[in-house]
Formats: C-alpha cells, structure tokens, sequence
C-alpha cells in the first residue's frame, strides 16, 4: 500500500488530523527501503516494490541479510510490513563512502551476497527491520481489519520474534503535533499518519496513510526551461522551468518544476520568429519560493519541487 503527500492536504483538513486525538495515529517514517517480509515453513523472502528486470518478478533481498533469516519459526504464513535501515549514514563500500541511511541500504541491497555481508560486518551497520504492519498473521489473512487490531497483531507478532536486528515502529495517537515537530527536530526524516480504523488495500495508494516529511523553502530564479512532452500534447509548450540560487559567487541549479497549467504554460510560451516554442523573457530571472521534500544526495537538486509564489521583482 502507497502513501499519498501531508502537503497535498489544506490547511483545515491538517488541522482537524493534528487535533483528532483518536481517529488517526502518527509514526515515525525512516529513511531506509520499504519491504514485505514473507515467512514460510521454509524460511523467509524479503521483497522490494520494484519488478527484476530478469525474473519479472519482485525483487528480492533475503540473501543479503543473513543476519534477519533467524527467529521467525512460530510465525509461519506471515507478511509483514516494514522498513530497512541502516543504522549509520556513512558507510564504505570499499569504493565510496555514503552520506545518507538511505545511501546505504540501498548500496547493500545492490551488492552481491558476499559484498552485503562484508559491507555491513566492516562497517558494523547490519540492515534492522523496522516493522509498521501486517497483511497475513499465521495463514489468516488481516488485511481487511482496522489499522488499530493489525497494529496490535503485529506488536504480538515482534514478541514472537527472536531476532535482536527487528523491531516494531511506535505509534502515537495524541499529542500527534508535537510527537512530529520532536522526531524533526531530532533530525528524523519525518512522520506517516495512518487512519486507526482503516484497512489494508495492497497495490493502492491511499488517503487514509499520509507521509509528512520535512520540507524546503527556498527563494531561487528561473534560469532555464524544457520544452513539453510530446507523448501529453505539450511539445509546443513549456513544460519544466528551472529555478537556480546564487552560491559562493556562482549560480546553482536547484530544482526543475514541471506542474503547470495549460493556461500557465500558454502564457510562459514566447513562439520566436521561426515558431521555435521557447520560454517567455520576462520570466528569466524571476523569483518565486519554491518548495519541496527535500534535497536529493548527488544531485542536490529539490526532489517534488513546486511553486509556492511568485515575487515582485
């Protein structure tokens, strides 16, 4: 199950969910690789969201985390839930060095068994599994009860467990604002807020689970443009501006927007003299607050920009 945006939400409908009490709960979201663990008889498969473009089938990681394979044996016929992180940000793969728990599962989880075991054995950062729900308990399947009785399955399923690298993801149904504004300020990633008496509806992505992240607000200028896709009809219009910031006396991209109206990218539009499409002028130079989720590692760039406003120049 996916997760819809906190900032899509307006200002009332946030207030009314911060405020609640009861209906919704709050939990810390991690910056690792999101994951089903699925425990058999015959021992466990970790699965991905993504399809291997060899097998056509979900990707799977079990044989990189060896150290999770144990502890499982009273749970047969269950799916869980989860998260994989890894416990430090910087870790050497014997070619680099990470710079973000993000980074870092996921350089794990691309490496070869045997580079899996020795990066995290070197670096002492084995993968935990941090667990937030469950879709099938002992053959019985929970999907279609509320958050608030699989939460409570689930606690009982941990207890179950004897693996010292899984654990459960608290949840918080008071207090919520604060619980969210402390996990920001401790330098969390952020918060998932969850509808207690809401199902599970795999492969769908919902309402009723919010990630709330920390945002960016930055004042840039437009410094450049690309042209629509041709596949949406808009290959004659503008379809991305990009905004830039001035940095140690040089100029730096920041961020490509792309979410415009049509009304909007008529009047960016400037046809030359050719009927080449390229950007109006009077936009080069301009300045607006652009927002978004949070800086991408290597890039650098703002990842889910948008424009908050425009400024007078």
């Amino acid at each position: 199950m996916l997760l819809e945006d906190w900032s899509d939400l307006d200002e009332r409908h946030a207030n009314e969910l911060e405020n609640d009490h009861h209906a919704w709960i709050v939990q810390q979201k991690h910056d690792g690789v999101r994951v089903l663990l699925h425990i058999t008889e015959d021992g466990i498969r970790i699965t991905g969201r993504n399809l291997s473009e060899v097998t056509y089938r979900l990707t799977e990681f079990q044989d990189n985390l060896l150290h999770l394979h144990s502890g499982w044996e009273r749970l047969a016929s269950t799916i869980l839930d989860g998260e994989l992180v890894c416990p430090r940000a910087d870790v050497s793969t014997g070619t680099t060095v990470t710079c973000s728990a993000l980074q870092a599962a996921v350089a794990v989880l691309a490496a070869s068994p045997d580079k899996a075991a020795a990066i995290q054995r070197g670096n002492n950062a084995y993968l935990r599994l941090h667990l937030f729900d469950v879709l099938e308990y002992r053959g019985e399947d929970t999907t279609t009860l509320p958050l608030a009785e699989r939460l409570r399955i689930m606690e009982e399923a941990v207890g179950t467990t004897e693996n010292a690298f899984v654990e459960s993801v608290p949840s918080y149904s008071v207090n919520k604002k604060a619980i969210h504004d402390g996990i920001l300020e401790a330098g969390g990633e952020g918060t998932v807020w969850k509808k207690a008496n809401a199902p599970y509806e795999p492969s769908k992505r919902v309402s009723h689970w919010l990630k709330r992240k920390r945002g960016l607000e930055v004042e840039a200028f437009v410094t450049g443009f690309k042209l629509g896709s041709r596949e949406r009809g808009h290959s004659h219009l503008i379809g991305a501006i990009e905004f830039s910031v001035q940095e140690r006396g040089t100029i730096r991209p920041i961020a490509w927007v792309s979410g415009w109206s049509d009304q909007e990218r008529d009047v960016m539009t400037w046809k030359e003299p050719n009927g080449i499409p390229t950007l109006n002028p009077t936009y080069f130079g301009r300045s607006a607050i652009v927002v978004g989720q949070d800086e991408a590692g290597k890039s650098r760039r703002i990842r889910h920009a948008r424009i908050k406003n425009w400024l007078m120049n």
